[in-house]
C-alpha cells in the first residue's frame, strides 16, 4: 500500500501548554493527529467565514 504525500511546512507557532493537552483530547477522541486536528479547525473556520472557494481543498 503506497502512502499518501503531504506536503509539510513547520509554522513553528506557540500553543498554551494548558490548550495543547485539551486539544491532543479532543484529537484523540476524533482519532486524529494534533496537526490534523487543528488543520480541521482552520477549514472549518475559513469556510464559516467564507474564505473558501469551492474547490480550493479536496474535504478529507
Amino acid at each position: 500500500m503506497m502512502k499518501k504525500k503531504v506536503t509539510k511546512i513547520l509554522t513553528g507557532f506557540r500553543l498554551d501548554p494548558r490548550l495543547k493537552v485539551l486539544a491532543l483530547e479532543a484529537a484523540s477522541q476524533e482519532n486524529r493527529s494534533l496537526s490534523n486536528y487543528i488543520e480541521n479547525l482552520i477549514r472549518k473556520d475559513v469556510e464559516l467565514r467564507g474564505l473558501l472557494v469551492l474547490g480550493d481543498f479536496k474535504k478529507k
